[in-house]
Formats: C-alpha cells, structure tokens, sequence
C-alpha cells in the first residue's frame, strides 16, 4: 500500500493565505468549501446526483473515482465554471453557487498548464497580480517567493518552450498561489507527465500544499496519487460519493464492493448472511 499521508498541517511557508482567509475559516469553524445536495445534468444525462461534502480548512482532499463518475464535474462547480441544477456551494461559509469565477477566493491548475508562450517564467507567475493591478515592487516580491517554493528560482527569463514537463507543471502551479486563494483546485495535473516525474512531483505538490496552508482539492483517477498525497479521499461512482474517509480507512474499510474493487486488488467469495449480531456476522460461503 502506498504511504498514507497525517492530518493536515498548519501553514508555515512564505506564501500565506491570512489575505484571503478569515479568522473563522483558518481556525476550522467554517468548512473551507462545503456542498449541499448538488444536483447537475448535461441534456437530461445526471452527472452529478445529491452531492454533499465538507472539505476543511488547509486539508488535501482528493476526488477519486473512475472516467465519467462526476469528479471535474464537482470541481467546476466549486470554482464556477458550472452551475448546480439544484444545491448550494459555500467557500467559507458564503453562497457561491451564483457567483462568476473571477469573483471567488479560488485558483485552478489543469492538466493542459495553459502557460502563455510568448512570455518568460516570471511574466507567466506574475500575471495575476499585475492583473490586479498590484504594485511592481509587491509583485516581484511574490513571484520571487512563489517561484522559490516550487524550486524554480533562477529560471525567472525562461520560456515555457525552454522548460520539461514537471518544470512548466511548477510554473502554472506558481501562477496559481501567487493570487494566495483560500482553495486551489487540481484537475489531473500530473496527467501528462511520465511515471517517474509524476511520482517525484507527487512529493513536490505535498510538500508545497503543508508549506502554504491552503486547500487542495485534487481530482485524480489514481488511487496510489489519493493514497499518497490526500488527508481525506471522497470515492465517487456514477455521479455520487459513495465513501469519504482518511486514505488508510477508505483502503482498509471500504463501504462498498465498488471501492474495494476500485481502489486495490480483493478477494471476493460468494456466500449467504446466516446470522448478524453485534457487527459480526456469520456467513456460509457457497461451493
């Protein structure tokens, strides 16, 4: 089995997120993101169906299931790229379901690392920022501390081009925590990179995540990336979450057969509940 990461750390890198956060939320009173009953469908097709989750305040939290189970769905709902056809998003306690994506305390990193070619690595880091109008002084200050966390200082006058797979995968994750959000959302970023990179970056991205202190929503297919990096996994089959636990509880205890199937190798037998008393039961195995 792999390593099973321990409860979620408290911030101690540079990159703090006390600008975006509220007392209340950093303490673990509010839910960092929480989902009521979200319902969704594409043209009469249920992608999601009665969703409720409560992620926590500077948890890594990784939504696992298979192709088509509902997972980016979810995600798209948290940072506003989807509306829910029924249902509520809350980030820190406040109803976000309606509000546009630019207006919410909330980053992406997707799979396709969108970096801007025409720029260097420092112009692709700072963008943010220099959108917001920020000062030139405070921005390259946060570029040179975002750009240090992910182990890339000196390469601020690189392109995109100039850079491997991992490299460009630690500039859009740079680009993503310079705007310090209270959430950072992860589709699948470890996607395009061979097995040896992704494994060393799995370390880099839960090394960053206990550094920062912010959320980690992370959608993955997976199981061994959820098993390693999460402090708590929500399984989700067919549009629903089917278990929500600590990695180690969800590997050894699953709910269901479906994640016990899915998430390692079991031994199935068939048989008959003869008695059931006490949480044990007996059973008589057929053949």
């Amino acid at each position: 089995m792999p390593p099973v990461s321990s409860a979620a750390p408290k911030a101690t890198g540079r990159i703090r997120t006390g600008d975006t956060v509220d007392r209340a939320a950093q303490s673990g009173d509010v839910p960092a993101v929480e989902l009521r009953d979200i319902s969704h469908g594409y043209k009469g097709v249920a992608a999601l169906r009665h969703v409720s989750l409560s992620i926590r305040p500077g948890e890594f939290f990784s939504l696992l299931g298979p192709s088509g189970c509902g997972k980016t769905t979810t995600l798209n709902l948290i940072g506003g790229f989807t509306l829910p056809d029924a249902g509520d998003v809350l980030i820190r306690g406040r109803s976000v379901a309606r509000v546009p994506p630019y207006a919410r305390p909330v980053n992406t990193v997707f799979q396709s690392y969108a970096l801007f070619p025409h720029m260097t690595v420092a112009e692709n880091v700072a963008f943010g920022p220099r959108m917001a109008g920020a000062a030139r002084s405070l921005i390259a200050r946060r570029v040179s501390e975002a750009l240090e966390l992910v182990s890339l200082s000196g390469m601020e006058g690189r392109r995109p081009d100039q850079l491997s797979g991992g490299q460009q995968q630690r500039v859009a994750l740079a680009r993503a925590l310079i705007n310090r959000p209270t959430v950072l959302l992860l589709d699948e970023p470890l996607g395009a990179l061979d097995l040896k990179l992704r494994k060393q970056m799995q370390v880099e991205l839960s090394r960053i995540q206990r550094e920062v202190g912010i959320t980690f929503i992370y959608v993955t297919h997976d199981q061994e990336e959820a098993l390693a990096m999460s402090d708590r996994i929500a399984v989700m089959d067919r549009g629903a979450v089917v278990q929500v636990g600590m990695p180690q509880d969800v590997y050894e205890r699953p709910a269901s057969l479906f994640v016990a199937d899915f998430i390692g190798s079991s031994n199935k037998f068939p048989g008959r509940v003869l008695e059931s008393t006490g949480g044990s039961a007996m059973i008589e195995l057929d053949g």
